[in-house]
């Protein structure tokens, strides 16, 4: 009996440090479900080309590493529970190796919740893109070339939109909706909307806390893109800069310097902007231009 209770605590020990990893995850989940939500909902998006493959290959790839680790698990667990086991029954506590273990322990909770907080600003970024992108695909047809993740200077452009009416570089930004603003708002009663943000004297209005940073952002982005077309088309390019917010309402209590809206507004945004009339040639040479810099590893940072 003694045998069998000294092998149970042994296993128990070794699959302590899985437990209390799979505990901080359950807790970050949990508390990130209480907390925010995404800005969209993404079972609304539509599909994107290759969605179902890309989900099994992922699905893949968590399998195999899952395989790879329970290999390595398989045939070590024999070995440390026998460690474990005879150090319980001499009775002599091993400190080092628990030091050493805890210390181990302690730094990949560290690490599981510094890449839990990457994948959730991620997974944030990735779905307010998806929907920028989904919306886009109105503007193609109605007759714009519309260019995704253009890469630039050690940054990338997330959509470059060119057309008749000008050159657009779309910057989309994705913020977490808080939970407790829209409580607070229902608690308000006043009508107003939750999850609203809107624009005044320089300074985008969240309903807990204020950014200027997406504003410059996006200006200096699109300074780069007139810079570069320039001087890849030889003919003087201007590109406008356009601020999007995904799932957000938008207003703007003192004129911005270019447009900032929700995604839902881009088609019927991008055609009535004229910061410059582009003949058909100038066009194809400005979306040859951008072809060639996605296409070709070589063009960028060129």
């Amino acid at each position: 009996m003694a045998d069998f209770t000294n092998n149970i605590l042994s296993v128990a020990i070794i699959l302590s440090s899985m437990f209390v990893t799979i505990g901080i995850m359950h807790g970050l989940l949990k508390y990130r479900d209480a907390t925010v939500k995404l800005p969209v909902d993404r079972e609304q998006l539509a599909r994107i080309p290759a969605y179902g493959l890309q989900e099994q290959i992922q699905d893949l790839q968590m399998d195999l590493i899952g395989s790879m680790l329970m290999g390595a698990m398989i045939v070590s667990l024999p070995f440390a529970v026998s460690s474990i086991k005879a150090h319980i029954i001499v009775g002599q506590f091993p400190w080092i190796s628990v030091t050493t273990g805890l210390m181990g322990l302690a730094y990949c909770g560290v690490k599981t919740w510094q890449n839990f907080s990457k994948l959730t600003k991620l997974r944030l970024g990735h779905t307010a893109e998806i929907a920028t992108a989904n919306e886009l695909i109105g503007l193609q047809a109605l007759g714009y070339q519309v260019f995704h993740d253009v890469q630039a200077d050690g940054f990338n452009i997330d959509h470059l939109i060119i057309g008749k009416n000008g050159v657009f570089a779309i910057e989309t930004k994705g913020r977490h909706k808080r939970n407790k603003d829209l409580r607070q708002t229902n608690c308000k009663g006043n009508g107003s909307k939750g999850y609203q943000v809107f624009y005044k004297d320089g300074r985008l209005n969240f309903p807990s806390w204020t950014e200027t940073k997406p504003i410059e952002q996006a200006e200096r982005q699109s300074k780069w893109v007139s810079q570069w077309l320039t001087k890849a088309t030889g003919t003087p390019v201007s590109s406008t800069p356009v601020l999007v917010f995904p799932g957000w309402y938008v207003t703007c209590q003192t004129k911005p310097p270019f447009p900032i809206i929700s995604h839902k507004f881009l088609v019927g945004t991008i055609p009535t902007l004229r910061t410059q009339a582009l003949t058909q040639q100038q066009v194809d040479t400005i979306i040859y231009q951008v072809a060639q810099r996605c296409l070709s590893k070589s063009e960028v940072g060129k």
